[in-house]
């Protein structure tokens, strides 16, 4: 072997993300990238924007051609060895957020430095307040999630390695999240949601489910993916275990649903590599103060991710 090509070798050893921790890559981002047209109420309300609650609990519309869009983060210094996928949902109850969330964003200019294509998607909002329109949003979501890998797979200048894609969300992007590692591409039939990928051509290697939940914990036994989870023990929002959003008075929205405790156990029970980390601030949104900085959680759950994604590239 010659010293260059030795040389050539080390580079992209330490530039590889399955080794390293620390940012070895200058990121360059795509905003605002469009990637479908769909039918919605709208696809984005920054959390703390009093509209939203407005739309929530006032919407009176019908759905609207919108147009979802992304943010593509990447390393600057494009090369032609394939990388490794983070996709990325914000939370919000499906009816507020936006791929701009400082969480989303940090994670994603990170997870790039390292030599992932991290991106950050914005989904349909919105929904009339009842318990079918709610899982009518969750169902879109799920769609548009879909969708985004279907454009990003036809990017070829991305050279997005198919077979080490990895998923994160937070609340309802962990939800969804969830569905389509093991509703849409598992084993098991979803009539609500037709995919638009056949499953054999990609590989969803793991999920970062932070502070979601999944309706059936059946659902699990249909895909081989691993999931490392984060979650307060007294989390005011999303049950930890087994019970309702918001508490009882969810009941009126939603059916009972299954925290990260849950998905745990039944992970652990059926084989699935899992790992939990439960949390005692007694908080819905761990990565992130009132003030939308950074807390200490956002910097320990980023970590995780890094060592939980690399254990699925060895």
């Amino acid at each position: 072997m010659s010293l260059f090509t030795l040389l050539v070798a080390c580079t992209m050893a330490l530039a590889s993300p399955e080794k390293h921790t620390e940012p070895v890559h200058e990121v360059k981002v795509e905003r605002d990238v469009s990637y479908a047209t769909v039918k919605g109420y709208y696809t984005h309300a920054p959390v703390g924007d009093k509209q939203s609650t407005v739309r929530l609990l006032f919407h009176s519309g019908i759905p609207k051609p919108v147009t979802l869009e992304m943010d593509i983060y990447r390393p600057s210094d494009d090369g032609n060895e394939p990388r490794p996928l983070l996709l990325m949902m914000h939370g919000g109850s499906f009816f507020i957020g936006h791929k701009t969330e400082p969480g989303q964003a940090g994670w994603c200019e990170y997870f790039a430095s390292l030599g992932y294509v991290a991106v950050s998607i914005d989904y349909r909002l919105g929904f009339h307040a009842t318990k079918k329109e709610i899982r009518q949003a969750e169902y879109r979501a799920l769609e548009d999630a879909d969708t985004a890998l279907e454009y990003l797979f036809g990017r070829e200048d991305l050279h997005i390695d198919k077979d080490r894609v990895f998923l994160a969300g937070t609340s309802a992007g962990a939800m969804t999240a969830l569905n389509l590692a093991f509703r849409l591409y598992g084993n098991g039939p979803m009539k609500e949601v037709r995919p638009r990928l056949h499953r054999e051509d990609f590989r969803i290697r793991a999920v970062a489910n932070l502070w979601g939940s999944v309706h059936d914990l059946s659902v699990l036994e249909n895909a081989s993916v691993p999931i490392l989870s984060f979650q307060s023990v007294a989390d005011p929002v999303m049950p930890y275990d087994g019970g309702y959003p918001l508490g009882f008075a969810g009941k009126l929205l939603s059916d009972k649903m299954y925290g990260t405790h849950a998905i745990y156990g039944k992970a652990v029970s059926i084989g699935l590599r899992a790992e939990h980390h439960p949390c005692e601030e007694a908080r819905h949104r761990l990565h992130l103060d009132d003030d939308l900085q950074y807390t200490s959680r956002f910097y320990e759950i980023r970590d995780a991710m890094v060592r939980f994604f690399a254990g699925e590239m060895e």
